[in-house]
């Protein structure tokens, strides 16, 4: 065991010490505004994420992170920017950590971004990226945007996004709080649904939740997307026992957050409201996502 431990250190220090792939090495301009590229670089993989993000690593992970490259950008008298660009092997896993955290996102930089205090994040194909300055300045804020579009504009072309967001019906979606994921963890993101993964989420299968601007209510939808009919069926059965639905549907039952649940089962996807208005509106927004979820074509 000790001398297991002692290679895994030995493996960490040379996975972190060694120089970028070609790829990711130029993407980093060699200086913005003044501030200019250290050649330190680190590097950080699965097994030794927690080093760097102790407490997050998890949630990086359950994304599908592969690799973290982490370059300081340095000015005399100013203070430093970090840049943290997160390989997530894919663009919908760099959607979806973007989205996890998002509160106004915005079209500036890459695909998404936010901007907030010092802090610039953004994703564009399979990366996510994370500038900080702080604190900040009015100067560290003009080469924080700077730096932001000189790595989007080196990156790969923008992808296509995850498939799944096409089945959220556009009136009154509030984009801000959509949620698309791979992993159970984050089903209890608005609303309680289980502390076990009953609807068998993993990485074949996408989920979102978001939630709508109705007037006085916000309520909340959740979309499973499988691979399979009979995953989804499973699936679809999980949940109507979890929350006491009966079998047939235009039925919608009271939860214990005295919101109103309703389901259904489209095609290869199990959709999910609930709704504080009453029955009548969950349903009705049901049969609405049920509509987008038909027309739907892979």
């Amino acid at each position: 065991m000790v001398k297991g431990a002692g290679c895994l250190s030995i493996l960490f220090l040379i996975v972190s010490m060694m120089p970028l792939q070609g790829n990711e090495n130029d993407l980093f301009p060699a200086s913005v505004r003044g501030w200019v590229l250290a050649p330190e670089a680190e590097i950080f993989i699965r097994e030794n994420l927690y080093e760097y993000i102790d407490g997050a690593a998890e949630l990086y992970i359950s994304y599908g992170f592969e690799k973290l490259f982490t370059r300081l950008y340095l000015q005399a008298g100013h203070p430093e920017i970090t840049v943290d660009l997160f390989d997530m092997g894919g663009p919908g896993n760099a959607f979806g950590i973007f989205a996890h955290s998002q509160e106004d996102p915005a079209k500036e930089i890459g695909q998404d971004s936010e901007y907030l205090d010092g802090l610039l994040r953004f994703w564009q194909g399979r990366y996510y990226v994370s500038l900080l300055c702080s604190p900040e300045t009015p100067e560290s804020r003009l080469a924080l945007m700077a730096l932001g579009r000189r790595l989007a504009e080196n990156m790969p072309p923008a992808a296509v996004w995850p498939r799944a967001l096409a089945l959220l019906p556009p009136t009154g979606l509030l984009a801000a709080s959509i949620r698309f994921f791979h992993h159970h963890a984050w089903q209890n993101t608005y609303v309680f649904l289980s502390s076990e993964n009953i609807l068998d989420i993993g990485p074949d299968h996408e989920a979102i939740l978001a939630k709508y601007d109705q007037g006085e209510q916000r309520p909340v939808v959740m979309l499973v997307l499988y691979a399979d009919i009979a995953a989804a069926e499973r699936a679809f059965a999980s949940l109507c026992s979890k929350f006491h639905l009966p079998a047939k549907e235009g039925e919608a039952v009271e939860s214990a957050d005295k919101k109103y649940f309703a389901a259904a089962l489209e095609k290869k996807v199990v959709a999910a409201v609930w709704h504080g208005g009453g029955a009548e509106q969950a349903l009705r927004l049901l049969a609405v996502l049920r509509e987008k979820i038909a027309a739907f074509e892979k």
